[in-house]
C-alpha cells in the first residue's frame, strides 16, 4: 500500500474505497390464508418478526479489484480470520451511510450479528492483462437489520411547503 498515490488511514478504508456496489435484499411475506362460506378466501397479516420479513437476510458487496488483485487478498486474509475466531461467533456490525451531494448522511443502514459466507473465485488468466475491469463478490448473512434516517428538519422539505399550482 505504500506505492498507492492516495494515502488511506488504515487498510479497512482502503478496502472501503475498493468497494463498487452493495444488493440490498427486499421485503417478502407469506400472507396466511384462510377460506370462509361459499368458497371466499381471505388473507391476513402475518404473525412474524419484522427482521424476518426480509427476503433472504443476505447481502454481497462487489469490489473492483484494483492494485494486482491486493484488495482481493487483504478481503481473503479477513475472512480466514474471521472463520477461525473462536471467541467471536459474529463479525461486528456493519455501518452503510448514503450521503448527499453535500456529503451529508442521509441515513444509515446497520447490518447486525453478521457472517461471511462466500467470497468469488479469482481468475489469473493472461488473457485477462487487458484494460478490463476485475470485481470480486463477498457476500454476508446477517439476523438483524435497523434502518435510521438521520437528515433533520432544516435539512428536508416538508409537504406543506410545497404549493401545486394547477
Amino acid at each position: 500500500m505504500e506505492k498507492n498515490f492516495i494515502q488511506y488511514e488504515n487498510v479497512l478504508d482502503y478496502i472501503n474505497s475498493t468497494i463498487k456496489s452493495v444488493s440490498f435484499p427486499g421485503l417478502s411475506i407469506q400472507t396466511p390464508e384462510q377460506t370462509i362460506i361459499r368458497g371466499k378466501k381471505r388473507n391476513y397479516l402475518p404473525a412474524t418478526n419484522v427482521n424476518d420479513i426480509v427476503t433472504n437476510r443476505e447481502f454481497s458487496v462487489i469490489f473492483r479489484s484494483v492494485d494486482s488483485d491486493l484488495n482481493y487478498w487483504m478481503v481473503y486474509d479477513i475472512f480466514i480470520k474471521h472463520y477461525l475466531d473462536v471467541d467471536n461467533l459474529f463479525i461486528k456490525p456493519f455501518i452503510l451511510t448514503a450521503l448527499d451531494i453535500h456529503r451529508d448522511a442521509i441515513y444509515q443502514i446497520r447490518f447486525q450479528e453478521i457472517l461471511a459466507m462466500s467470497l468469488s473465485d479469482l481468475l489469473f488468466d493472461y488473457s485477462q492483462q487487458k484494460v478490463n475491469a476485475k470485481e470480486f463478490t463477498l457476500t454476508f448473512k446477517f439476523n438483524f437489520i435497523e434502518v435510521e434516517f438521520l437528515l433533520d428538519k432544516s435539512k428536508t422539505m416538508e409537504l406543506g411547503m410545497i404549493v401545486q399550482k394547477y
